[in-house]
């Protein structure tokens, strides 16, 4: 198999040799080859911005893809995180996204990355074997969240887009979020303990970058439950969510479930008995199997028929 070519902002000749920055191939997983630190974006004063790419082995024909945003409350996790282990296996690429943290950038520097990452999969990824109409969004709690804000901003950027592809559209076919982030003001109501309400507000202050805390404005303008209701277009959505995730409970799922339903739109919700945020259970298969038949559900469909209404909780 060729590698494909390095991505945008690959130093010049003459400041460094070009091969230096193709993505290197490896095999890291079973059934897959894997590109790893593909540059998807760069940003004036920034570190590349880059991804991981896993592919089917024995792809037959150009192969579906999830482009994926690992946790860690906006301040910390790796692109290597991630219950995706497993998909390319079954046939399913998957593009795992290393966005700016909070600790880089404040709100909406993350979305804009995530953003840029779907756009480069569309753009690039017939390079690689990739079906740009079969594109789905993945994320895991504030990956979940940022996933989501993409899905829900109708192709408009929330601030400054970044890389070579801002014209390409990010819409995303379908989207699969693991105990997501869905409303700031909720989630600090919602606190369990004073400890969990003082950890909230700290990943709050840091993600939106207002140290004296957001206003009521702020969080409305970052709530999902809004983006989702006021979107033009909505991917269907499966969501999962532990019933006993104390970080961040499961009416976070159960508002945006509700409010995707009420809007006209297609969600299927799934509260794992027991689990708590994070749990090793969201990479089993009794979470992951109903998230790729939901995926295989959704693109088995024809593009160019609209999506049915309907929704359930299990």
């Amino acid at each position: 198999m060729t590698e494909p070519g390095g991505g945008p902002g690959v130093p010049a000749p003459a400041l460094a040799d070009p091969n230096l920055a193709r993505p290197h191939l490896a095999r890291v997983l079973d059934g897959a080859l894997s590109y790893l630190d593909i540059r998807y974006a760069t940003v004036t004063g920034w570190r590349p911005l880059t991804l991981d790419l896993h592919l089917p082995r024995e792809p037959d024909g150009p192969v579906p893809v999830v482009v994926y945003a690992h946790g860690g409350g906006f301040v910390g996790g790796l692109k290597e995180m991630g219950p995706w282990a497993t998909l390319p296996a079954r046939g399913i690429a998957v593009a795992t996204v290393g966005y700016r943290l909070a600790g880089e950038v404040a709100h909406p520097g993350p979305i804009e990355d995530v953003l840029a990452a779907i756009r480069w999969v569309r753009a690039r990824g017939g390079e690689y074997g990739l079906d740009a109409s079969r594109v789905a969004g993945w994320g895991s709690s504030a990956g979940a969240y940022l996933m989501a804000r993409a899905a829900f901003c109708d192709d408009v950027s929330p601030g400054s887009p970044v890389g070579d592809h801002a014209e390409v559209s990010a819409r995303l076919s379908a989207l699969v979020l693991h105990y997501p982030v869905t409303d700031f003001g909720e989630l600090l109501s919602e606190a369990s303990t004073v400890g969990e309400r003082e950890a909230a507000a700290t990943m709050v202050r840091t993600f939106l970058g207002v140290p004296d805390g957001p206003d009521q404005k702020q969080l409305a303008d970052t709530s999902v439950t809004a983006a989702a209701r006021r979107a033009c277009f909505r991917p269907p959505v499966h969501l999962s969510h532990g019933a006993d995730d104390r970080r961040c409970g499961v009416a976070q799922s159960r508002r945006l479930h509700e409010v995707v339903l009420a809007e006209g739109g297609e969600s299927a919700l799934l509260v794992v008995p027991r689990a708590d945020h994070a749990d090793p259970v969201f990479a089993t298969p009794v979470v992951v199997e109903p998230a790729v038949e939901f995926l295989r559900t959704v693109w088995a469909r024809s593009p160019h028929t609209d999506h049915d209404n309907g929704g359930n909780e299990t």
